[in-house]
């Protein structure tokens, strides 16, 4: 103790320094954690020599340790054969964990002081020799898994916790709901930035315990702490010095840590970590910490960070569990990716799980899906991700906008069921979207077919005919493609044998049309005459509108759900009347084709290309109409009924 200590506490004002001594033991809280993570660094170091180091410079000048010495300590530790570390320094190091715990505890009352000094004597450190620490050793001291027993980590993480509620019960004043002493009137206004943010969201959580906020001031240095949760090595300490402000994150779950760093994509935030080095964190119990830094041009930018901070440590409140349930319906990644997207929109997870969670989500996916749900399945694979994703994120919005607004929650999940169900619908339609796509390819082959009769004969409309042949090569395959994604979609959600044969049928018009284009490109070795080529357009002429009826049936059945929609079917109807009739057409026109060649004086070669061009044209018109038939089936049996 101090003489100026001693002084003030036989005038029985001790508690006029409890402030200071506080903040005191904060930094030393800081510096002891630091030597745990240059332990580590340097142990792993070791044991890999050939991965990059951890570079803890930054860690090092934020709880304000001036040697540069501490620098060199991680490169320079070495393995020897007995499995133990030569780390350079390490009597000095273990000194320093000894002395900064006992600085810790210097603001603690005597009993409680006594309580973490006797559990310190059972874990006293033996002292290395020749500056060689056994691994079990650096274990022993940094582990902050509680099965496996006290540990050095485990007294400062308690002892934390110990002077974070003796600041709250000193605190001199409230600031927003931080509990704070000894501020200036910059820090002030600092801490009332970050709490404006914090409050501002902290609604997100709920019934969740959590946000308690600490603040002091030692020389110039502001400290402010978030107990964001309940888990041991979860922490947030926040330093603010000048125009520049140091975050220090713990944290036992790699993805969280890296969510957290996403938060602030929008600042220049400088990221420096020892995450690299824990990859076997969740095994050992380890902590992972990463620190950030952030420095203002002016005071406004620093207060408006400070702000934006405050406002994002709500979202990190039961992230690991939301994560894990979201992944029993989309992939690792999108789960991540819908929890980034609900905290950039405040909106949060926290709603979600508070009316059931994935429960919740079950329960959508089974009344929507039906009879298609199996057992096991996941819901982007009854739905595409982009679906499942966007309905994740509707139900993260629906919960939380419901719960702030006081709703029922029954009416809530009630609510995320509907949203659910009309994604399914659109779901079931986006089989049309590639039906559309197919119908059109047909619908441009026949349109150039029509003008490639009306091009014949001269040299500049040859070229044009032969470059259309090759052009409608390209459109078959592509039409190929829709049908085999068409394939895949009828599979994946095993949808009806109709709808297969629709698309099927529609492609073997189009590949009909591809013929007659190669077989128009032919034709013109022959020299057909003027009304050979006639009769021809008036079949392209028919082909055509019959690509384009279908393309009708295609729109109306698309917005066909429920069978009280008689203006959408009373059109499909209509349109696969012109389709079959237009067939009808096509037939009597082939007829009297057939007629025509054998009655006109044409040659072997004419009546042999002629007569394969008009039939490839003819059943490209009873492809069309089957696919509608085939599509009137599915309406009827599958929809309707």
């Amino acid at each position: 103790m101090t003489s100026k200590q001693a002084i003030v506490t036989e005038l029985g004002g001790d508690d006029i320094l409890a402030p200071d001594r506080i903040a005191k033991s904060l930094v030393a809280n800081d510096q002891v954690k630091y030597y745990f993570a240059l332990l580590q660094a340097a142990r792993d170091h070791a044991d890999h020599p050939n991965v990059a180091h951890a570079d803890l410079k930054v860690e090092r000048l934020a709880c304000r340790l001036g040697d540069e010495w501490l620098d060199d300590v991680v490169p320079a530790t070495r393995k020897d054969r007995a499995g133990c570390y030569r780390i350079p320094h390490g009597p000095e190091i273990l000194r320093r964990i000894r002395e900064r715990i006992g600085g810790m505890l210097d603001c603690l009352a005597n009993e409680q002081r006594s309580s973490f000094e006797s559990r310190l004597g059972k874990l006293e450190l033996p002292s290395p020799e020749h500056g060689s620490i056994p691994g079990a050793l650096i274990a022993a001291i940094t582990s902050g898994n509680r099965r496996d027993g006290d540990s050095l980590h485990i007294v400062v993480m308690d002892a934390h916790r110990a002077i974070n509620r003796l600041q709250t019960e000193i605190a001199v004043e409230t600031i927003a709901g931080a509990q704070v002493h000894g501020l200036s009137e910059r820090s002030r206004a600092r801490v009332e930035a970050f709490m404006r943010g914090l409050n501002r969201t902290a609604i997100l959580k709920f019934d969740h315990p959590g946000l308690g906020t600490t603040a002091t001031e030692h020389d110039g240095l502001l400290l402010i702490q978030n107990d964001i949760g309940t888990t041991d090595a979860h922490v947030l300490v926040v330093r603010v010095e000048d125009l520049a402000v140091t975050i220090t994150y713990t944290d036992i779950h790699r993805p969280r840590l890296k969510f957290f760093k996403s938060l602030f994509e929008k600042f220049d935030v400088t990221w420096a970590g020892t995450e690299e080095r824990h990859s076997d964190s969740l095994a050992t119990g380890q902590y992972m910490l990463a620190t950030g830094r952030y420095t203002a041009e002016k005071e406004d930018d620093l207060r408006a960070f400070l702000a934006h901070l405050g406002s994002r440590i709500v979202f990190l409140i039961d992230w690991n569990r939301m994560r894990k349930r979201l992944r029993l319906f989309v992939s690792k990644d999108e789960a991540i990716a819908v929890l980034k997207w609900a905290a950039d929109h405040d909106y949060g997870h926290r709603a979600l799980l508070e009316i059931g969670g994935e429960r919740v989500l079950a329960d959508a996916v089974e009344y929507a899906a039906g009879a298609q749900l199996r057992y096991g399945q996941r819901l982007d694979e009854l739905i595409s991700e982009e679906r499942a994703a966007t309905f994740l994120k509707d139900a993260l919005q629906l919960a939380s906008i419901g719960l702030q607004q006081r709703r029922s929650r029954r009416n809530i999940q009630d609510e995320i069921k509907a949203r659910l169900r009309s994604s399914f619908e659109n779901e079931r339609l986006r089989i049309f979207d590639i039906a559309a796509d197919h119908a059109a390819i047909g619908h441009d082959l026949a349109a150039a077919l029509v003008e490639a009769l009306v091009r014949t004969g001269n040299a500049q409309g040859r070229a044009w005919i032969s470059k259309l042949a090759t052009r409608a090569v390209g459109w078959e395959k592509d039409a190929d493609q829709l049908l085999n994604e068409a394939r895949d979609d009828i599979k994946r959600f095993a949808r009806p044998r109709s709808l297969l044969e629709f698309l099927e049928f529609s492609d073997d018009a189009v590949d009909e049309l591809e013929e007659a284009a190669a077989l128009v490109d032919l034709a013109q070795l022959t020299s057909p005459p003027p009304p050979a080529i006639s009769r021809l357009r008036h079949l392209a002429e028919l082909a055509l509108q019959s690509a384009q009826e279908l393309i009708k049936c295609v729109e109306c059945a698309s917005t066909i759900t429920r069978s009280d929609i008689r203006d959408d079917l009373d059109e499909f109807m209509t349109a696969l009347e012109k389709l079959m009739a237009i067939e009808h057409d096509a037939d009597d026109a082939l007829r009297a084709f057939r007629r025509w060649l054998l009655e006109e004086p044409c040659d072997q070669r004419q009546i042999m290309v002629l007569r394969e061009l008009s039939q490839a044209l003819e059943t490209a018109t009873d492809a069309y109409t089957h696919a509608g038939q085939a599509l009137r089936a599915y309406l009827m049996e599958e929809v309707i009924a």
